[in-house]
């Protein structure tokens, strides 16, 4: 009773994830956004039937379900894969497509063990050759999996952010900062999610304007004829870029927050094993306080890089400024929380 009590709670989450995913599904624009979100709506359909199916006992139901469960993953993994490595031919950069060899190699050792492996069959006593059955939790090899991509893809996202921000600032080492004034805007981008814009600043050498975009788009619009560094190429005054945020700043923040996020999984694995015993610390505590404080100041610093100025970076966050600021203030107690009591152990020992 209590086993079918717990599927049953189990199965209110597992809910919720289906319909968030349904919504999401229905309100995507264009196939490809439905075709990823496909799998994993499949995913957390079966596993909410699979739930219930153990739940009133229907066990035979419920593993066949495994297989379902399974190909949708699958499908996720060598879609992802396909897309990655498509990507990159298109934009010949084939350094991605060496990583993405043993992902390869793990989808099609998945595909074996979940459709053609056959069930070990028991060995005789008298049998001189003993196997050892290779047991996989499927589970452990998804998460793995999961938190493999994300660290990979935060490791060639920083990479290639990176690498663009040492080429521009080699492009404008010789280039002469002036002040550019915010005049315009123009559409970025426009769904249903929103509208973002490329904001305009003009900026004058020698007696004759200018205008310079920004590479990316935002929701934040600054006030009219607010300042901003530009610098330009005195021998070119029309080739130019702003200073501050740009789309090779955001590169580094989102794939430095993607190797830290990871990077959470597998300290929290090692920390299971055992491997931080010795530490007089919490290393997963301080890592997650250290993280928390990171994202939430990288988002600031972004924000203020858009915007220009401290004030406007404010003001156009409004109450929102709270989550980061949250963020950092929950980081840096996450931080000193989890050194304090390693201290005052050790000082009381030593009284």
């Amino acid at each position: 009773m209590k086993n079918k009590s717990f599927l049953l709670v189990r199965a209110v989450p597992i809910s919720f994830i289906a319909l968030l995913l349904a919504r999401t599904m229905i309100k995507a624009q264009d196939v490809s956004s439905r075709l990823m979100v496909l799998p994993f709506l499949i995913c957390s359909v079966v596993a909410l039937l699979r739930t219930v199916f153990l739940a009133v006992g229907w066990e035979r139901a419920a593993k066949l379900l495994n297989k379902v469960y399974a190909a949708a993953f699958l499908l996720y993994i060598f879609g992802f894969l396909g897309v990655w490595c498509y990507v990159s031919i298109v934009n010949q950069s084939y350094l991605p497509l060496l990583f993405s060899l043993p992902f390869w190699l793990l989808g099609g050792y998945l595909v074996y063990r979940a459709f053609f492996k056959k069930k070990d069959r028991p060995v005789k006593a008298d049998s001189k050759k003993r196997s050892v059955p290779l047991n996989i939790n499927f589970k452990v090899v998804v998460s793995c999996f999961l938190v493999g991509v994300c660290l990979l893809s935060g490791i060639v996202i920083l990479f290639f952010g990176v690498k663009d921000t040492i080429q521009l600032s080699r492009r404008v080492g010789g280039y002469t900062a002036t002040e550019g004034y915010f005049v315009d805007c123009e559409v970025y981008r426009s769904d249903k999610e929103g509208t973002t814009y490329r904001l305009v600043y003009e900026y004058e050498v020698n007696g004759a304007p200018y205008r310079v975009s920004t590479d990316y788009g935002t929701n934040a619009i600054p006030a009219r004829n607010s300042t901003r560094t530009v610098k330009y190429d005195p021998a070119n005054p029309q080739s130019s870029v702003l200073s501050g945020g740009n789309r090779t700043s955001m590169m580094i923040f989102i794939g430095a927050f993607f190797v830290l996020g990871s990077t959470v999984f597998i300290l929290a694995w090692l920390t299971l094993k055992g491997c931080f015993d010795r530490f007089r610390i919490s290393v997963i505590g301080v890592y997650i306080g250290v993280v928390l404080a990171f994202a939430g100041a990288g988002s600031i610093l972004l924000r203020r890089g858009e915007t220009g100025s401290w004030p406007a970076c404010f003001q156009s966050l409004g109450l929102w400024v709270l989550i980061p600021l949250l963020m950092i203030a929950v980081g840096l107690f996450q931080t000193v929380r989890c050194l304090l009591p390693a201290r005052s152990k050790e000082g009381k020992k030593g009284k």
